[in-house]
Order: structure tokens, then C-alpha cells, then sequence
């Protein structure tokens, strides 16, 4: 048997749950970064991305997508609103509202997305093209499985 630091040892080499979130607190750093110059940060682009991408989602459609909670996105769409950047029209609610980039919004990913492109580009060049269309693709498979795995052991 192996005494406990071997086993927590074990757990934060061989835990896809573990490695997941390590490596979403790394990028996540250095994309913050990335963006601080914009005065945003990489969960408000990710958030500004899926507004923009979609035709006046609601809350409720973002949350769903991203695989968060709808109460700590609203809070995160109220600062966005506050800013100008983001505005909600139509129903109540979280599963009412539908969102939209203001104009400023739109300017401020114009500039984000060239941000980013640089930022996925330097990744690009660090890991190489075929390790990171690997690493996506494993990410990628690794949510299945998760999702999978969740939704049989909630039956």
C-alpha cells in the first residue's frame, strides 16, 4: 500500500479531471493576459464569442452550450451590459431575454479576435500544428466521455 502523498501524487498525473482544470487555470492565465490590454478577460470573450456567434441567444442557450450555470453567467452579462458592451431585449427571465453585442461590443471583438488569432497562433507555434489539433481533439473526446459517463450514472 502506498502511503498518501504517492496516491495524491498519482491523482494529479492520472486524473483527467485534475489535468483538465489545471490546464484551463493555465490557458485561461495566459489568454487573460492576452486580452488585459482590451480590459476584458478570456471568460468575457468567450461569452462576447457566444453572443456574437449565435442569432439573440438567451441566457439560458449560453449557459447550456458553454456547460455553466445560468446564475454566475447572468452576473457575468450584467457587468457586460454595464460596460455597453452587451444588451438583453424581449421576455423575462434567463430563458427570455435575448442578448446582443452593442455596437461598442462589435468594435471591442474586432480588436479581441485579432488579440486571440495571436494568442492561438503563439500556442499553435509552442506546441506545433499536429500536437494541438491533437489536444483539441482529445478535449474534445474527453467531454463526451464525461458527458456519457454523467448521464449513465444518473440513471
Amino acid at each position: 500500500m502506498t502511503d498518501d502523498s504517492d496516491l495524491y501524487r498519482l491523482i494529479e498525473t492520472e486524473c483527467p479531471a485534475f489535468q483538465a482544470r489545471a490546464t484551463a487555470r493555465a490557458v485561461t492565465r495566459f489568454y487573460n493576459a492576452c486580452f488585459r490590454s482590451l480590459g476584458i478577460t478570456a471568460e468575457q470573450f468567450s461569452l462576447l464569442v457566444g453572443i456574437g456567434g449565435s442569432h439573440e441567444p438567451t441566457l439560458a442557450e449560453l449557459a447550456a452550450r458553454a456547460g455553466v450555470d445560468a446564475t454566475t453567467l447572468s452576473r457575468n452579462v450584467k457587468s457586460l451590459e454595464q460596460r455597453g458592451l452587451v444588451y438583453s431585449q424581449g421576455g423575462l427571465g434567463r430563458a427570455g431575454k435575448r442578448l446582443v453585442l452593442t455596437d461598442k461590443g462589435r468594435r471591442l471583438m474586432e480588436a479581441a479576435i485579432v488579440v486571440w488569432e495571436r494568442a492561438r497562433a503563439r500556442l499553435t507555434d509552442i506546441l506545433g500544428e499536429e500536437t494541438s489539433h491533437v489536444a483539441r481533439n482529445s478535449m474534445s473526446r474527453l467531454t463526451q466521455a464525461a458527458q456519457t459517463a454523467a448521464s449513465e450514472s444518473s440513471e
